[in-house]
């Protein structure tokens, strides 16, 4: 259940704000998943053998930042979204660790599916194809939350508490 939370994350940095926006316009490759299937998966294609960085700014200091490793098709995995609020000497980047709104869209849907056909087994007294729906359940819910781009991602964002 931890897996689907969102996770809030904070850092300070000595940098000026539009400095780090614009450390970030350099540094991202510009993409803005969207619930278009199509578009996130012609932007797999077309990065398909290098690994990047990619996201958007959403407003002045709002920002989404994504991590693309090569030869994958990881449209659905988590990314950082943030904000820069400047503070007094520099800023301080805030944000949260979450997956897009249509992985969650798809969990949802994979969980009424799953659950409702498992009581219905239950219901027909086949008690072993309902306990095969319930694992099904289980490893697909695994399958769409667990990834390993939090650690990539968070480098990535403590890079910028370090001086240039």
């Amino acid at each position: 259940m931890f897996l689907i939370l969102p996770v809030s994350y904070e850092i300070k940095t000595d940098i000026a704000p539009k400095k780090v926006a614009r450390k970030l316009d350099h540094d991202l490759t510009q993409h803005r998943p969207t619930m278009n299937i199509m578009s996130n998966g012609r932007f797999m294609r077309n990065h398909k053998y290098e690994s990047c960085f990619y996201g958007c700014r959403t407003g002045e200091y709002d920002f989404q930042v994504y991590h693309h490793k090569a030869k994958k098709r990881d449209g659905g995995t988590t990314g950082f979204y943030g904000t820069i609020v400047p503070s007094e000497d520099g800023c301080v980047i805030r944000g949260r660790f979450r997956k897009p709104l249509y992985t969650y869209i798809v969990a949802l849907l994979w969980t009424v599916v799953t659950i409702f056909l498992a009581l219905v087994l239950f219901a027909l007294k086949e008690k072993l194809g309902s306990a095969c729906m319930l694992g099904v359940f289980a490893v697909g819910i695994f399958i769409m939350f667990w990834d390993s781009k939090k650690p990539i991602i968070k480098a990535y964002i403590d890079s910028f508490a370090k001086r240039e």
